[in-house]
């Protein structure tokens, strides 16, 4: 599979095939993102309820092996289909040789991307019943290293805060200037910016005691992330103090303007290897990496 910006321009090359889940207990695919266990019950129903395949997993690899051979061998020819994505690009995909589906060398380790959720729905469901729940996932596995994956943060919108109070209760725990109007909405690393009703704040130096209280039950590995002082620290705090249900709404775009929320700074490259490496992970909703696929090429 191979994505071209609205310019001809190669955006993303990989390949699409089935993961087994046996990889994640081998540690060959390597999780960057804790889960959510509600997030989680909801892909179990999904997969109980259809037969359709579901949206692949996007795994990206620092390396193919020697599947680079079999993606440099298959783009010369033409490819089979050729479908147009939402930006105005091209979404191609070829068929290719058998041999390499007959025998599939294995991949390095790869970081999974995206699909946290349905991986680990589709683990339960195997365990709970094996000859039953099927042992593969429809996969694309990135070429990362020649074409590497976006990376930006999900942002988090707050239902039923009163935007004046969210204002000075920030400011209690926080540094919080108010933006100009018109200003990119772009926090820097180690801050955040609410906004709402078309203004925004920059949040910035949260309190340490703060920080320090509400931190204290996550891995210690997180306590700089932004999801999580966001999750445990900012959004606890606003909710706390208008007697709100703590209940984010996650988004990849901002939080639009007749709601209040937090723009946050995407994580690093470095902390997300970190994260996967050490098995600590990242909360979950913190980061939105592509692009994915704008349709399933097998549907």
């Amino acid at each position: 599979m191979e994505r071209r910006d609205a310019l001809g321009a190669v955006e993303q090359r990989g390949v699409v095939g089935a993961l087994g889940l046996h990889g994640v207990e081998t540690g060959h695919v390597l999780r960057h993102q804790q889960v959510a266990e509600s997030a989680v019950r909801n892909q179990v129903r999904l997969l109980e309820q259809t037969d359709a395949p579901v949206e692949p997993l996007l795994l990206a690899a620092t390396d193919l092996g020697s599947f680079q051979q079999c993606v440099d061998e298959t783009v010369k020819g033409p490819p089979v289909r050729e479908l147009p994505t939402p930006e105005g690009g091209t979404q191609l995909l070829w068929a290719c040789d058998p041999a390499w589906t007959d025998v599939p060398p294995a991949l390095p380790p790869v970081l999974l991307a995206d699909g946290h959720h349905r991986l680990e729905a589709a683990r339960r469901l195997r365990r709970a019943e094996p000859g039953a729940a099927a042992g593969r996932l429809p996969a694309l596995v990135v070429d990362h290293r020649r074409y590497p994956l976006t990376l930006s943060a999900t942002h988090r919108a707050v239902p039923g805060l009163d935007l004046g109070r969210a204002v000075a209760t920030a400011a209690r725990v926080a540094r919080v200037t108010e933006l100009p109007a018109g200003a990119r909405l772009a926090p820097r690393s180690g801050t955040f910016v609410l906004t709402g009703g078309g203004r925004a704040w920059e949040v910035s130096e949260v309190s340490p005691a703060t920080m320090a209280g509400r931190l204290r039950f996550v891995p210690p590995e997180w306590v700089e992330l932004p999801a999580a002082i966001s999750d445990h620290v900012l959004i606890p705090a606003l909710c706390e103090d208008q007697g709100v249900p703590v209940a984010p709404r996650y988004t990849t775009e901002p939080p639009g303007p007749e709601e209040v929320g937090l723009i946050l700074p995407p994580p690093t490259w470095d902390q997300i290897w970190s994260g996967a490496a050490s098995g600590a992970g990242m909360p979950p909703k913190s980061t939105h990496l592509g692009p994915s696929l704008p349709r399933w090429p097998l549907a």
